[in-house]
């Protein structure tokens, strides 16, 4: 008898699979900068702005690249959109979350500036590298997947220690706490010895005193 899966089995798999190939794809935007909008490549990932941002930096740094901050943008300066390149580039970045509502949804936003140029002063239609971009953009998508990857063992190893250091501080109280029974069951036997000397005592100093009444003359 051939045995079949389930369909929802057969579905999830699907999906699955379809997910894991997906490429997030670059496409062509508009990004407000100084005096109006400019064409820009523009790309959505599914990572908090802080982290596109830090994954950015981090793959520039590896090529010996530092940012600065200007007018809400973060640039890289003389740096190649490829590694073959001969022409370097002022890249622009911009990160904005999608909405309030998705805010572990980022945009990010691409200007390819010539070099020192004043990107703010850039017309409407300027598609200075566009495709370049867009390019760029797409193939940087696997280095935010494995800064956010890096991001969640990090906080993952964080959890682990902090479990850690609990259970040894457990551990350490059980050892007190024992150490305080034990101590108490030493001073109950102790006690009980005490009780039975003092029970002895009572009875004896009773008979001393039943001595003494009995000498009473009537």
């Amino acid at each position: 008898m051939k045995r079949t899966l389930p369909l929802l089995l057969v579905l999830a798999l699907i999906v699955g699979s379809s997910r894991t190939n997906a490429q997030v794809i670059a496409t062509e935007g508009k990004v407000e900068h100084t005096k109006g909008d400019k064409v820009a490549a523009t790309i959505e990932l599914p990572y908090p702005v802080e982290e596109v941002e830090a994954a950015i930096a981090e793959h520039f740094s590896k090529k010996g690249g530092k940012s600065d901050k200007s007018k809400g943008f973060q640039i890289f300066r003389s740096m190649k959109l490829r590694d073959e390149d001969v022409e370097l580039n002022d890249l622009h970045f911009k990160v904005e979350r999608k909405s309030r509502k998705e805010k572990d949804i980022s945009i990010v936003y691409l200007l390819v500036g010539r070099p020192s140029e004043n990107v703010g002063l850039r017309s409407s239609v300027d598609r200075h590298k566009i495709d370049e971009a867009k390019q760029f953009l797409s193939q940087l998508t696997p280095s935010v997947e494995s800064h956010h990857l890096e991001k969640q063992i990090g906080d993952q190893e964080e959890v682990m220690k902090k479990a850690s250091r609990k259970q040894l501080g457990l551990i350490d109280e059980q050892k007190e706490l024992e150490e305080k029974i034990k101590n108490l069951q030493q001073k109950l036997e102790q006690n009980k010895i005490d009780q039975q000397k003092q029970s002895e005592e009572l009875t004896r100093q009773q008979g001393v005193l039943d001595a003494m009444k009995g000498r009473r003359k009537s």
